[in-house]
């Protein structure tokens, strides 16, 4: 007797593109470690030249351009965050900070949107990629939300 569970053939069909999707989380975890140490060495922002910060922004337009019929909440951090990109003002490692958040949620979002619709209610398909899609949806988020006083 095996303890096999059946997996839906069209989730299976769609393996590939999921694992690509998950993996892609693992690059940007690297690349925003790398910033964070030489942040953290240097005490100065990075150069806007620097590998990690220019691989984390062009993953961040790529992931951006296979994303269609984004909702308002998502479309709206996409014009936030192209808005930060563009602004000399931010520091670059905070640039890329929110450019790792942003491709992890949209990674996540499609990877959400890949799952039929019969199957995304079905909690042992769903729950865990819904839940980290909520959590990186949270951290991108929170990079444009007012910052919340104690009083």
């Amino acid at each position: 007797m095996h303890d096999e569970k059946f997996v839906d053939p069209r989730l299976q069909a769609k393996e590939r593109l999921f694992q690509q999707l998950y993996t892609a989380s693992f690059d940007v975890i690297m690349h925003i470690n790398a910033i964070q140490s030489e942040v953290q060495h240097t005490a100065m922002d990075i150069s806007p030249s620097n590998e990690h910060y220019l691989a984390l922004v062009r993953s961040y337009e790529i992931t951006l351009s296979m994303c269609d019929g984004l909702e308002a909440e998502l479309f709206t951090l996409t014009e936030a965050t192209s808005k930060v990109l563009s602004d000399s003002e931010y520091a670059f490692a905070t640039q890329a900070q929110i450019c790792a958040a942003a491709v992890n949620c949209l990674n996540h979002w499609r990877i959400i949107k890949q799952i039929p619709q019969d199957l995304i209610d079905v909690e042992e398909v769903s729950a865990t990629i819904k839940q980290r899609f909520t959590e990186h949806l949270a951290m991108w988020d929170g990079y444009f939300a007012p910052p919340q006083t104690s009083h």
